[in-house]
């Protein structure tokens, strides 16, 4: 039981390290994450691009833009 309990301690960890360290080296995860630690995730550039290919999609704050199906991508199999 012990021996589980930190092997899932050190895959957390990991996975946080990995976290962070895709944070520091990709400019726009570095972006969102200043984005939502300042309280306005639509203002992230991953959001920003996101929001082109789900527009029913909204953030809790946001209400979810209306579009009609003419607007939606064609490229969509």
């Amino acid at each position: 039981m012990e021996q589980g309990a930190k092997s899932l301690l050190r895959i957390l960890l990991v996975a946080l390290l990995i976290g962070g360290a895709v944070i520091g080296l990709k400019p726009a995860y570095r972006q969102a994450f200043i984005a939502i630690l300042h309280g306005q995730p639509q203002e992230s550039p991953i959001w920003q691009s996101n929001r082109a290919y789900y527009p029913d999609i909204a953030l809790p704050s946001a209400p979810a833009e209306k579009t009609s199906p003419a607007d939606a991508p064609t490229d969509v199999p």
